[in-house]
């Protein structure tokens, strides 16, 4: 399926989720995926180049093993984001679980790898179409829910925040164009960061990644910061697939856990900055 042996970066969509068909289909449709006529577990895959788009049946969170069927660079999830507040968004997030608990997929206590550079490409590309989806947010959200042990790293890019949204074709149109824009020119940055504190939708760290000089890893907000122990802080570094030397804290929104994470940062050798 992959010309000259190319390494890909594998789409992967849910035929179960609106909003992943949605976006799915706006590949296909406006981005020239063209049919291989090979089929994953009975679905669809697409190609363009060194992209490849595979359709499964299974929930998004919980995707056969794509490790099986690909060697790929990196695996990008397009997916539907819900939340209560039905805020029509924009979302896009590394993968993990920093608590035990895993209801949305993955292993509890375990993060998935992760590419800096595919998440803050990404999010470039996508604010400079800001004015074709006015009526959109475009926020970065802290790291959460699985999948957490595929080989390669892996992105969520999500459309939301309620049903209302899932089935813009629009929209989709437009992430599936900043999607593409930012694999093909795949700029590269020095300066890797994992961030701390804050909410799960982290306005600073967003603005940050949009218009600073730093490409974000995982992030793990003021909630999930308990959870965050000497060997968790660890593998934020290690499932980074470059050298991290920076940890951006939202000062404000560590709560009790200024101390901790100081600590951390002092051990691992990173430098710390207070956004």
């Amino acid at each position: 399926m992959n010309p000259q042996g190319e390494p890909a970066t594998v789409l992967v969509a849910s035929s179960s989720d609106l909003a992943s068909r949605t976006l799915g289909n706006a590949m296909i449709e406006s981005q020239g995926f063209e049919s291989t006529g090979v089929r994953l577990e009975g679905e669809p895959v697409y190609q363009r180049g060194s992209l490849l788009l595979a359709f499964f049946k299974q929930r998004i969170v919980e995707p056969p093993d794509l490790d099986s069927y690909f060697n790929p660079q990196a695996y990008i999830f397009l997916s539907r984001h819900y939340a209560e507040s039905g805020i029509a968004s924009l979302t896009a997030h590394t993968t993990g679980n920093f608590s035990a608990e895993s209801k949305f997929g993955g292993n509890g206590k375990e993060l998935g790898k992760c590419d800096p550079t595919l998440l803050k490409n990404y999010l470039i590309a996508l604010a400079k179409r800001k004015g074709k989806i006015a009526n959109y947010e475009i926020t970065l959200e802290a790291t959460h829910h699985g999948p957490t042990s595929l080989a390669r790293p892996t992105l969520f890019v999500e459309l939301g925040s309620s049903e209302k949204y899932w089935g813009d074709k629009g929209a989709a149109n437009v992430i599936a164009e900043a999607l593409v824009e930012s694999l093909t020119e795949r700029r590269l940055w020095d300066k890797v960061a994992i961030g701390l504190g804050g909410n799960h939708y982290p306005g600073k760290f967003t603005k940050l990644e949009i218009e600073g000089e730093f490409a974000l890893s995982f992030i793990a907000p003021k909630h999930s910061l308990p959870d965050v122990d000497e060997k968790m802080f660890g593998q934020m570094l290690q499932k980074t697939n470059a050298p991290v030397r920076y940890v951006l804290l939202d000062w404000k929104g560590l709560g009790t856990e200024k101390a901790k994470v100081l600590g951390f940062a002092s051990q691992f050798g990173l430098e710390a900055i207070r956004v």
